[in-house]
């Protein structure tokens, strides 16, 4: 009963402490970008961050997502300054433009509260794994809207039972989203798509193959990229040096390209816009040059998660099949080639079907499965990917 009512309230509140978090990312973005909408400000600006971020990591080198979600199951004496300058490089990387999502800071943050609580309530080690668990399943949930999803990616060896992880998440989303739909002027996370009328005689699977196809590349891209880029960056000296040098090069992409900035799933309307007249070719451009942005912002010290950027640029891959069949629905070329991107990339296709599934929504389910079991089977070409 008492596990219970932990994983219920304290996921409730995790979820609260999500969105205001994402809440605090926004404003600190508002004013980053208050400025005019100039190559040399973007760059100016994104230099910034870095520096920063190289200051922070001088005390902190910082965490990955998926070390991050490593440290839940094996909670260790709390290192509260180091939770605190996570949480800081992770505000300050989507703060300041970078291609990167929110929930490594969001998650530094929870942390953080977790320590605390622990604190307060635990009774022993297992009290104390539990309640890390539920704090970060929570806050995925709320990230993600999905809470099977965000179950999913925290589930190796629980110490909650599944089904009170799963209610944590469900606390987490409601917490999120009450929050969500009073400070944050989008709401909750979803991407949003045209209007779509399904076909029910299994032609729109067929048409989703291509796009599909050109979404996985777009993953595997980005697990090909990623740890080259990580290290040729550790040849170039300390931390912060590697910051500083990732930095300039991300600046320099975003100055010529200012659509590589940030996550991605706000930007997508206006990728589509620019996409109707850009043609096949830049549109995957474009895919590549984000997937290049990511994983160097990711290798550089830019703490984030990678979900919302690979769905941008599963979505311009997919767009792109638009060229080659422009009589499909743009909805049954995005969803695959979103799915597919994302279950290529991330590392745990279960987790990336179930967030697709939410968060993306079931407009299009036959193309969004194909998108999923295509960018599975993609994934087992290379090794397999280290989530992010």
């Amino acid at each position: 009963m008492r596990s219970t009512a932990l994983a219920a309230g304290y996921g409730f509140v995790a979820g609260v402490v999500a969105a205001l978090v994402l809440w605090l990312m926004g404003l600190v973005s508002a004013v980053v970008w208050s400025g005019p909408d100039a190559s040399w400000y973007i760059f100016v600006m994104i230099m910034l961050g870095g520096v920063c971020i190289a200051v922070l990591r001088h005390w902190h080198e910082g965490e990955s997502l998926s070390e991050q979600i490593e440290d839940i199951r094996n909670p260790s004496a709390p290192k509260h300054r180091d939770t605190v300058l996570l949480a800081a490089m992770a505000i300050i990387a989507v703060g300041f433009g970078g291609a990167v999502g929110p929930e490594a800071g969001i998650l530094a943050v929870v942390a953080e509260m977790s320590a605390f609580v622990t604190l307060l309530i635990a009774r022993n080690q297992e009290d104390s794994r539990m309640i890390s668990e539920v704090g970060a399943v929570a806050a995925l949930s709320g990230i993600y809207g999905s809470p099977p999803g965000a179950a999913m990616m925290t589930e190796t060896k629980p110490e909650a039972p599944k089904w009170q992880l799963f209610l944590a998440a469900l606390a987490g989303l409601l917490g999120f989203m009450l929050v969500a739909s009073r400070f944050l002027p989008d709401g909750a996370i979803r991407i949003h798509l045209p209007v779509y009328q399904a076909a029910r005689d299994g032609t729109d699977m067929l048409r989703a193959l291509l796009p599909a196809g050109l979404g996985t590349a777009v993953g595997l891209a980005f697990v090909m990229i990623h740890t080259p880029m990580r290290a040729l960056l550790a040849r170039c000296g300390p931390v912060a040096v590697q910051t500083l040098i990732g930095t300039a090069l991300f600046a320099a992409l975003a100055a010529i390209f200012p659509i590589l900035r940030f996550s991605g799933h706000h930007e997508l309307e206006a990728m589509l816009e620019w996409g109707a007249g850009a043609g096949m070719g830049l549109l995957i451009t474009l895919a590549l040059l984000k997937m290049l942005a990511l994983s160097v912002c990711l290798a550089a010290g830019w703490r984030g998660g990678a979900a919302f950027p690979l769905i941008f640029a599963g979505a311009a891959a997919g767009g792109a099949a638009l060229w080659v069949m422009p009589d499909i629905p743009i909805t049954v070329a995005l969803v695959p080639g979103m799915a597919a991107a994302l279950t290529a990339g991330m590392g745990q296709p279960i987790a990336a079907m179930l967030i697709a599934l939410l968060l993306i929504g079931p407009a299009a389910m036959g193309p969004l499965l194909v998108g999923i079991l295509i960018g599975w089977g993609g994934s087992k070409l290379v090794t397999k990917p280290v989530l992010h």
